[in-house]
């Protein structure tokens, strides 16, 4: 859950790139309105992301009341706040009326009526706070060893981590425990939908998914959910894995089941993601022990310039079969292997059968020792 937990502040306000749906849109309307105390001619924003960027509205306010209205394509959170912006009040906006009322000193603490799954949300969000103050202690003795430069023990590491894992199981259970006992609240699918339709949670959010009531299973975020579980199931462990076909980095077509008869790992990164390049070492480790043992790599990159691709693989030492068809999030080998966030890896057997996802670390070479003989 670590990588979607860290990620969440994001997945709460976007649709991911590659699991958006193509579906006729509908809208719906809603009216936000209320009023700011101790405001006097100054203007008011409202926001929301929109998946690519943020769709602003503003007006300004003689005495501080406000109206804002439009239409809503689905449920989300929109930020209402001030210039210059210290605070914003957050408001899940669903179609129909809202009041909020705020302090323009304090407008994160307004109160917001009318919307029942802001109402549901802020239940979550409180019951949420636990795992943020374990998650906020362990980037503090983090962030203090840095800025001190104390020697960055592995007692340090090993200190911050053991708070960090707390913090992953303290928002898991709470997260099960809103959803299994809400099952008809709207807020149950986007739950799932923050953090579990990512790579790695995919048998959670099954879980998850099941315990909803029609009503959510059938909301704009139980869909998303659904349209997540259906594509994740299509390269589920024991499924036949995709078949694709791309040009490598030399310009050449290169197709999947040319390495028929040999442990592929199916390597999904780019140039400009962070964990992907950290973790390349441990790919270019695994790949020297066992490149002559009837195993390869092909990497997948997701970039769009072909000039930082090259760089990357030369610069990380990167020995393998590169392919990429150099349109970033819409990578055709992405979109058919479900790949919503990077890294991401698919392992192989002899005859195109996933047989193990996501390994990382030590994990990938385990893996390869059970399978791969002398």
């Amino acid at each position: 859950m670590k990588k979607i937990f860290l990620a969440m502040s994001i997945s709460m306000l976007a649709v991911s790139p590659l699991f958006a749906q193509k579906k006729a849109i509908t809208t719906d309307k809603y009216y936000i309105s209320g009023k700011i105390s101790g405001l006097k001619n100054e203007k008011v924003y409202l926001s929301t992301y929109n998946g690519k960027g943020f769709d602003i509205d503003s007006l300004i306010s003689p005495d501080g009341t406000f109206t804002f209205q439009g239409e809503i394509k689905h449920p989300a959170i929109y930020n209402l706040y001030l210039v210059p912006k210290k605070e914003s009040a957050r408001i899940f906006v669903q179609s129909g009326k809202i009041t909020v009322m705020a302090s323009k000193d304090s407008i994160s603490k307004a109160i917001v009526k009318g919307s029942k799954m802001h109402d549901d949300w802020l239940i979550h969000r409180k019951q949420m706070d636990g795992a943020h103050a374990l998650m906020g202690k362990a980037d503090k003795i983090f962030w203090e060893t840095r800025q001190t430069k104390m020697p960055d023990s592995v007692a340090i590491r090993e200190k911050a981590s053991k708070l960090f894992r707390q913090g992953e199981s303290y928002a898991d259970s709470v997260c099960k425990q809103f959803i299994s006992t809400r099952p008809t609240s709207l807020i149950s699918p986007f739950i799932i939908y923050s953090y579990f339709t990512r790579p790695g949670s995919e048998e959670k959010a099954k879980e998850y998914f099941s315990y909803l009531a029609k009503n959510a299973q059938e909301s704009y975020y139980g869909k998303e959910v659904k349209f997540f579980l259906d594509k994740a199931a299509k390269v589920d462990v024991g499924r036949m894995a995709p078949v694709f076909t791309m040009a490598d980095s030399s310009g050449k077509a290169f197709n999947l089941t040319s390495l028929k008869g040999k442990y592929v790992l199916v390597d999904f990164w780019a140039s400009w993601c962070g964990p992907c390049r950290k973790e390349n070492p441990n790919v270019v480790k695994a790949y020297n022990q066992y490149r002559d043992k009837n195993f390869e790599i092909v990497g997948v990159s997701l970039d769009d310039k072909k000039a930082n691709w090259m760089k990357a693989i030369d610069a990380d030492k990167l020995t393998w079969i590169h392919v990429s068809d150099l349109k970033g999030w819409q990578n055709e080998a992405a979109k058919m292997y479900a790949v919503a966030a990077v890294p991401m890896n698919f392992l192989l057997d002899k005859n195109g059968k996933i047989i193990a996802k996501n390994l990382r670390g030590e994990d990938l070479e385990k893996k390869l020792a059970e399978l791969v003989k002398e």
